[in-house]
């Protein structure tokens, strides 16, 4: 199972949010490509990084943080305002790895099968939920749909990942959603990131007994919480208790 520490991007500068409002925002870092490199030193085989004012703009928008990072030289992914296929390749012209769409899985399913056809193998789609219902645009409208409708569709338009977060949990530190996540990967029938509410290495050592694909851990990295080595030994069940 793979650990993916993250980074979500304001005004340049690294960030985290309580439950996805803006509102909330509190600044860790102001050089994006530092942490970056931090955890590549601790380990980390990936990134998550998340634009959040292009989340917000529809387009992305921390293009110059996100180039840093890539010069950093971790593989990354980046989501957050991709809704057309030319913000997608330009993101993974950047350097990104992966490039992960959240609000076109559910307005515009038909970008997401026109990325995959066209980077077959570097299309995440993030799923996240309120209440059992898929928020959309920054999680500040919702969808109407089911968290596990959407991941069937982008299964059938060649995702072969979903990250889902439960936003109530998010930088909340209340625990994630594994069997949440689990059920989900059953129902849609396709391999699932669980993130939001990361609290402690149990929280990685239920991911892992889930069976999920991985666990994104953010403000637990940032408050002291959980250190990223431990976490990829939990990962990989090869802690000593």
């Amino acid at each position: 199972m793979i650990v993916l520490p993250a980074i979500d991007l304001m005004g340049g500068e690294v960030v985290r949010l309580q439950k996805g409002d803006f509102g909330t925002r509190k600044a860790y870092a102001a050089d994006p490509a530092e942490v970056a490199r931090g955890f590549g030193a601790a380990g980390a085989q990936r990134i998550h990084v998340v634009d959040l004012d292009g989340a917000r703009a529809g387009r992305p928008v921390n293009l110059e943080a996100i180039g840093a990072i890539a010069a950093a030289g971790v593989p990354f992914e980046v989501g957050g305002g991709l809704r057309t296929l030319a913000d997608v390749e330009r993101v993974l012209n950047l350097g990104a790895a992966f490039a992960v769409l959240g609000t076109a899985a559910v307005h515009r399913l038909e970008l997401v099968r026109e990325a995959c056809a066209r980077f077959p193998g570097r299309i995440v789609c993030g799923i996240d939920a309120k209440g059992g219902e898929v928020a959309v645009a920054g999680w500040e409208q919702g969808s109407g749909l089911p968290a596990a409708e959407v991941a069937r569709r982008v299964k059938a338009a060649g995702v072969a990942l979903v990250e889902y977060t439960d936003v109530a949990r998010d930088g909340m530190f209340t625990g994630v959603d594994a069997a949440g996540a689990a059920r989900l990967a059953r129902e849609a029938g396709v391999e699932v990131v669980a993130s939001g509410g990361v609290a402690s290495l149990e929280d990685v050592r239920a991911c892992r007994a889930a069976g999920l694909a991985g666990v994104i851990v953010g403000k637990a990295l940032y408050e002291g919480r959980i250190e990223l080595p431990q976490a990829l030994r939990a990962a990989s069940g090869e802690e000593r208790r």
